[in-house]
């Protein structure tokens, strides 16, 4: 058994960090052999002491949680500093990529994977500071970067020498890092994109600081992606965004992110998924930007929904996916849902019921199914027998006759749907594909669609509304007596026992008994006047299969004027 208190492993990080610690001393151990670190003064090492202590503090308070001390050992102190390429509009990233031809290992054609990013990793710049310094001798460093090859990385380590040619005996370590900062990308030639090669170490010397080296070109593409999603991540969570639903502005920790890239609060995507799931609309449970429909995945609709709605969530999308498919029925006796065969006939997996799809009875090979009439009138007659257990499942049908009764069916999923009002472009709620009312044709799109049923059908579909609206004038001509008007000719209803009337088109008062024009009420109508309030003789009722034969000739012609003049788009 493996003990406790055994010692972990340490991370691939602090073993590079150790690695270049090595280094670093024995570097400096190689100096002292060699006789290039020269002997300080005691006075001269207080001073460096001195000196180096109030540099360490300064840069901690400069990078903050970019630097890492590692303390002292023997009186040397040794820190390392991530140095992050200043890049504020983003920079394009070259990837050179070989593919071997047709299997041939020694036969590969080039390509170059081109991604923008606007974060890259970090240079890190580790020193030791010998006591000579920085009176004497400048610090020992390491560079590392992981995107760049040896040999570029080598150049940058001659450039931090030449800086400290220029300025001996100074505290040098912050100029190294805001040269990195500014101008190391222009110096290796990448200032308008970096590419990323295989390094090839045999073109030019390469100094032993330059620790770091492309092994693998995809792997530094896939570091590089990875870094710059986190980055950009972070960036986004700290600052304060306005949501495009509330438009109110949130940080950035109280939004909700999608794979899309389209983020919203969490507030208005909570409601927004519970209101879908609510009211069954969950194939529209997408991306609220209209123009996206981007999916949403189900770990993230599980943290905005909790366990119940998204169970039902989860439910829906099974029920509409299977009612989307026109080969899946389910069992009129458990609701299983079913393969159908090519005979219409199909088997429940958990009752083995063996039924037919058409009219939902059990199997019946070489007979006609029944009609749903013929089912409902042999259900009326059983419930007349005094069978009063059937007379709820009757009234259902009942129900569901005239519900269905102008009703059509979608052409995709079948399901029945009814129109109340608008223009012949239906939109199936539970497949999401438009077609038309009248003759089920598919539609893509919501606009002028010529309907492609016959004439035929078409006239005689105007000639029952036609026949429609002449009953419906005739009562309402049976109801009440109408009066022409003096002025205008226009017939208008008389309404109780008034004789006095208003003509709507010509906004004129007359008299119902003299078909004049009144002027004064209180002049026309008393003793010496007509009578104002009369009854009229009764109206002889019609029967209701019988049209009157009136001279309201302008009502049908309207009509036909509606069917045979030209449609407005919808």
């Amino acid at each position: 058994m493996e003990s406790p208190r055994a010692e972990r492993e340490p991370s691939p990080e602090a073993a590079a960090v150790s690695r270049e610690l090595a280094v670093l001393r024995e570097m400096m151990l190689r100096a002292r052999r060699e006789g290039e670190e020269p002997q300080v003064p005691d006075e001269q090492l207080r001073s460096n002491e001195q000196l180096q202590h109030d540099e360490m503090l300064a840069l901690e308070a400069i990078y903050g949680d970019n630097i890492n001390i590692f303390g002292e050992k023997a009186g040397l102190r040794s820190f390392e500093i991530h140095v992050h390429c200043e890049i504020p509009d983003g920079v394009s990233v070259s990837a050179e990529l070989f593919q071997c031809v047709d299997g041939d290992d020694d036969l590969k054609s080039q390509s170059f994977d081109t991604f923008s990013v606007q974060h890259l990793p970090p240079m890190s710049l580790t020193c030791l500071m010998p006591l000579s310094y920085p009176s004497h001798r400048p610090p020992y460093f390491t560079l590392s970067v992981q995107w760049l090859d040896s040999v570029k990385i080598s150049s940058l380590c001659h450039i931090l020498d030449s800086i400290w040619t220029q300025q001996p005996g100074q505290e040098i370590v912050y100029e190294w890092v805001q040269w990195l900062q500014g101008y190391a990308l222009s110096h290796v030639g990448f200032g308008d994109g970096i590419i990323i090669r295989q390094s090839d170490i045999m073109m030019s010397p390469v100094d032993v600081r330059a620790v770091a080296e492309i092994v693998s070109v995809e792997s530094v593409v896939q570091s590089l992606i990875s870094y710059n999603e986190e980055q950009c991540h972070e960036s986004f969570l700290s600052g304060l965004h306005d949501c495009m639903i509330c438009l109110t502005e949130h940080a950035g920790t109280d939004f909700i992110k999608l794979p899309c890239l389209h983020y919203y609060c969490r507030r208005c995507m909570e409601t927004y998924s519970r209101m879908h799931v609510k009211e069954g609309t969950v194939m529209k449970l997408l991306c609220p930007d209209d123009k996206c429909q981007g999916v949403i995945p189900p770990d993230l609709l599980k943290r905005l929904l909790g366990d119940a709605d998204f169970e039902r969530w989860e439910r829906l999308i099974l029920e509409r996916t299977l009612d989307s498919m026109v080969d899946v029925t389910y069992c009129p006796r458990c609701e299983t849902a079913c393969l159908e065969d090519e005979e219409n006939n199909a088997q429940c997996s958990k009752c083995f019921f063996s039924f037919c799809t058409l009219c939902r009875e059990r199997r019946h090979i070489g007979v006609r199914c029944t009609t749903p009439e013929e089912k409902l009138l042999s259900l009326q007659e059983r419930e007349k027998d005094g069978k009063s257990d059937l007379s709820q499942f009757v009234n259902e049908l009942v129900s569901i006759r005239e519900a269905l009764r102008d009703a059509v069916q979608c052409p995709h999923c079948d399901i029945a749907i009814s129109r109340v009002s608008g223009c012949n472009y239906m939109h199936c709620r539970n497949c999401g594909n438009g077609f038309c009312y009248d003759c089920r044709a598919t539609l893509d799109t919501h606009r002028v669609h010529l309907c492609e049923l016959e004439e035929e059908q078409k006239s005689v579909r105007q000639a029952d509304l036609v026949v429609q609206i002449e009953k419906e004038v005739a009562a309402q001509a049976q109801r009440f007596r109408s009066y022409p008007c003096p002025s205008c000719g226009q017939q208008n209803p008389k309404v109780g026992n008034n004789n006095h009337m208003f003509c709507w088109a010509c906004q004129v008062h007359y008299c119902v008994l003299c078909r004049k024009v009144v002027r004064k009420s209180s002049e026309h109508y008393g003793p010496r006047g007509c009578k104002q309030h009369t009854v009229d003789p009764e109206i002889p009722q019609q029967k209701d299969n019988e049209i009157p034969q009136k001279n309201d000739d302008e009502t049908a012609s309207a009509v036909q004027r509606f069917f045979n003049g030209d449609q407005e788009e919808c």
